[in-house]
């Protein structure tokens, strides 16, 4: 009895298989385990991860079976399986194992799973919508997001002013358009806080050149990103212009092209032209005139 309890309980592990010992996740964050095997004899076998650290483990998993959150990708061509669990819980922490199906015996090998908090990183920024602006009451949208820290992470957008910074948003999205500047110059800031801490990002300068809705230019920059938004409208046609500038150096900002400057070339020529042709006409007529003078006073 007491022979067949030692059997039950063993810690197998085998040459044929082995991982890293003890492995950290994120909670609400994904974690991959690599597993890795001898691939000269176990490439064509199933691959599983199992909860628990015994023969008596519970199948979670396999490679030709997906389960929820947990999903494994076998790289035959480099002898491991890769493991990924999305959205980690503080209930996923334990034991679990690599398994490889084989006749007899599977190659086993025991992983302790950890679940820590992690304070949030400087959110950084992204562009959401495409780098255009409509030419009435259009918007840029800009995101901001943490690379580190667990879930969940709040995320609010703070507007910067001499008095007093005032939230405008209470999401990691924020949208600009003409309608929401009402000063030359504004400074916005993106905030990202979890259990662990608060970061709060580099500022974002908007420059308003005209506010007018149906005349609207400014630009946006920010850290490692720049783009200048142009929209400008006129009475013979609209055009808009995108420029991506630097974040370190002022662009220069061109004019924007109407189409009007081809009109007064095309002009010039027509005059031109018309100029030339009355003066032949009027030499042929004056030749004609003489001509006919002469004839007559012979007869």
């Amino acid at each position: 009895m007491c022979t067949l309890i030692l059997l039950i309980c063993s810690i197998p592990v085998s040459d044929a298989l082995w991982a890293e010992e003890h492995v950290t996740g994120i909670l609400g964050r994904a974690i991959t385990i690599s597993c890795h095997y001898e691939a000269q004899h176990n490439q064509s076998h199933v691959k599983y991860w199992c909860q628990g650290w015994s023969r008596l483990c519970s199948v979670r998993a396999k490679t030709n079976w997906p389960n929820g959150r947990i999903t494994i990708t076998d790289d035959k061509t480099r002898g491991m399986f890769l493991v990924t669990i999305k959205n980690l819980q503080w209930e996923d922490a334990g034991w679990y194992s690599c398994g490889i199906e084989t006749p007899g015996h599977d190659p086993m090998f025991n992983v302790k799973l950890h679940i820590s908090d992690e304070a949030v990183s400087v959110p950084g920024f992204q562009y959401l919508s495409q780098p255009n602006v409509s030419r009435s009451g259009g918007s840029v949208t800009v995101s901001c997001e943490s690379a580190c820290g667990s879930f969940p992470i709040h995320y609010t957008w703070s507007e910067k002013t001499p008095s007093q910074d005032s939230m405008i948003s209470d999401t990691n999205k924020l949208d600009l358009h003409c309608q929401s500047f009402s000063q030359q110059h504004h400074q916005y800031y993106c905030t990202a806080s979890n259990t662990q801490g608060t970061k709060s990002s580099e500022i974002v300068h908007v420059s308003v050149n005209n506010v007018r809705e149906k005349n609207c230019s400014y630009r946006i920059k920010m850290p490692n990103i720049g783009r200048e938004y142009t929209c400008d409208k006129s009475s013979i046609k609209s055009s808009t212009t995108f420029t991506t500038i630097s974040p370190t150096t002022s662009p220069t900002i061109s004019p924007t092209a109407t189409g009007t400057s081809a009109g007064p070339k095309s002009v010039r020529k027509s005059c031109v032209a018309w100029d030339v042709i009355r003066w032949v006409l009027f030499t042929l007529l004056v030749i004609c005139s003489v001509s006919v003078t002469m004839f007559t006073r012979k007869h």
